[in-house]
């Protein structure tokens, strides 16, 4: 059975990284190089590990299924219907880059992730809207 209290914490993590990225976001100070564009960027490894931990807790206690990772993750999350099929779409190449962040950030194209970074701004708070919907109340 899902923990309801781990769920809630676990989307008020997303709820509070995506609200910061978003003030990043809404004070411009995105810039290649820059440091707010670091803090973005810990903020995304953060935002991918509580989206990932939160796929597998419902994964695990609804399902009965393990992952093995955060693609692995992902994917179980389209073959279980986790989420609409529209946002997995969008959150798979997220789940891809969390890994460039975390083995390769030095290939980071800035340019592109601050684009990435303004196009996917509203995944996660409907990631977070998703989740509730359809999970939070069991």
């Amino acid at each position: 059975m899902i923990d309801i209290i781990r769920l809630k914490r676990l989307l008020t993590e997303i709820t509070r990284n995506s609200r910061e990225l978003k003030e990043l976001i809404d004070e411009n100070s995105l810039t290649p190089g820059s440091v707010p564009l670091k803090a973005a960027k810990y903020l995304l490894i953060e935002l991918a590990e509580a989206m990932s931990n939160t796929i597998q807790h419902i994964l695990a206690k609804e399902k009965g299924i393990a992952v093995s990772g955060y693609i692995d993750t992902i994917v179980k999350d389209h073959e279980h219907r986790i989420v609409s099929k529209e946002l997995f779409e969008k959150l798979k190449p997220f789940f891809d880059f969390r890994n460039s962040l975390i083995h390769r950030y030095w290939d980071v194209d800035d340019a592109l992730l601050i684009r990435n970074i303004s196009d996917g701004q509203n995944d996660f708070d409907r990631f977070v809207e998703e989740i509730e919907a359809k999970w939070s109340k069991r």
